[in-house]
């Protein structure tokens, strides 16, 4: 199961599901106001709670998932982990076997918002700031500065980008999808630490060259939360890659996915042993 995050969609997970699909099942879904999802107005409250009920339901109700794993990335990683407490809160309780957390801002006090995000999330200049921006211009934004190496239009998957955002006018109402900041300042550290209880086997991804989630927020993430959390627990960092880490090194990406799913113990090492492989810093098991 691959949970998308802001302001993107499903499409992220295109070379990743490519690697993976002759191996795993693959399941992916755009929340309401992303992709090719309808995207509601004001006063419709977008929520992160609200988007974990519809993914908790589409993996008990629709797809009828067992022996499942959940992949999130940036808002994503936060409906993940509130999905997981509501799923070993049903009866009885179902756990999906591994989570893997990927590039998000999971710890608001070490990110680096940019002045984008910034201007969307404040009501007094989100609705002009969105007024202003078209579909090729985040995009275009996105491929020059979250990406790695650097990308323009040109880039196929940068102008599949564009063509996500002007589906049903979705730059519209990124200044109400941005508001799942105000639950994530609120409730971050709840979800932390429900999950530092947690026996899901916890795997944390991070591009490298992240600079709106650097790597000082997976750092303390893992030494503050899930490095002595019950279940296999790792963390791994991949050189190569930004922010979108599964469409920048979909290839290594996955195969942290086989190495967590085939559940045996490993060494510490990089992948590969190349000088430019995916690097587990550390993990635990107990």
């Amino acid at each position: 199961m691959l949970v998308h995050g802001f302001p993107t969609s499903s499409i992220d997970y295109f070379g990743l599901a490519g690697e993976l699909s002759s191996e795993f099942d693959i399941y992916l879904l755009d929340f309401p106001g992303y992709g090719l999802s309808d995207k509601p107005p004001e006063p419709y409250v977008y929520s992160l709670y609200d988007d974990a009920r519809l993914l908790v339901y589409a993996i008990t109700e629709v797809w009828n998932l067992t022996g499942f794993r959940i992949l999130t990335h940036d808002r994503g990683s936060s409906v993940g982990m509130i999905a997981v407490a509501m799923l070993a809160a049903q009866d009885p309780p179902v756990a999906p076997l591994d989570l893997i957390l990927t590039n998000a801002n999971i710890y608001l006090p070490l990110s680096n918002l940019t002045a984008f995000q910034t201007a969307l999330h404040n009501p007094a200049t989100a609705r002009a700031t969105a007024a202003a921006t078209t579909p090729e211009m985040l995009a275009a934004g996105m491929g020059a500065s979250t990406f790695m190496p650097r990308r323009t239009l040109d880039d196929p998957e940068i102008a599949a980008l564009a063509k996500c955002f002007a589906h049903n006018d979705g730059i519209r109402v990124l200044p109400d999808t941005i508001q799942y900041l105000n639950e994530r300042a609120a409730d971050e550290t709840s979800w932390l630490e429900t999950l530092s209880k947690s026996t899901v086997n916890t795997t944390v991804v991070w591009g490298l060259h992240d600079n709106v989630a650097p790597l000082r927020v997976p750092y303390h993430i893992w030494q503050a939360y899930l490095k002595e959390k019950p279940g296999r627990n790792r963390y791994w960092v991949i050189p190569g890659a930004d922010h979108y880490v599964q469409c920048d090194a979909p290839g290594q990406l996955a195969q942290i996915v086989r190495l967590t799913a085939q559940g045996e113990d490993i060494p510490l090492q990089t992948l590969g042993n190349q000088p430019d492989g995916a690097v587990l810093v550390d993990q635990s098991a107990s």
